[in-house]
């Protein structure tokens, strides 16, 4: 795996645990503060977060995918579905594609539209 591509698909997880902003989840699983509560939304009297919408992640230039990326997609996904919401991918090459459906994880995601 290039070391460069594995970099930047954890560039965000490092950053959180040395900034010290990676908060325990179910199951001891450590997860960016940002998976936990998406910013820029608004709250009801009750405190509960409105307007969420489905999740779209860009997977632009990633060549392969880690099982810390995969693990931290999935967490995504479980949480979305919770929520009622769809998780979308974009920018995936085709073979990332075949990859995820023979682990029987596509059906987990959908493919965001290309435009243009």
């Amino acid at each position: 795996m290039d070391q460069r591509v594995e970099g930047k698909e954890t560039e965000g997880v490092l950053d959180a645990e040395r900034e010290g902003t990676m908060t325990e989840h179910e199951n001891d699983t450590r997860l960016p503060d940002q998976l936990r509560e998406p910013t820029g939304f608004e709250h009801d009297e009750a405190g509960a977060p409105m307007g969420k919408g489905d999740l779209v992640v860009d997977l632009s230039g990633i060549t392969e995918l880690s099982l810390a990326s995969l693990a931290m997609l999935l967490t995504a996904q479980q949480k979305a579905e919770k929520e009622d919401r769809d998780v979308w991918l974009a920018g995936v090459p085709l073979h990332l594609w075949k990859a995820l459906n023979a682990m029987g994880l596509g059906r987990f995601f959908k493919p965001f539209p290309v435009s243009g």
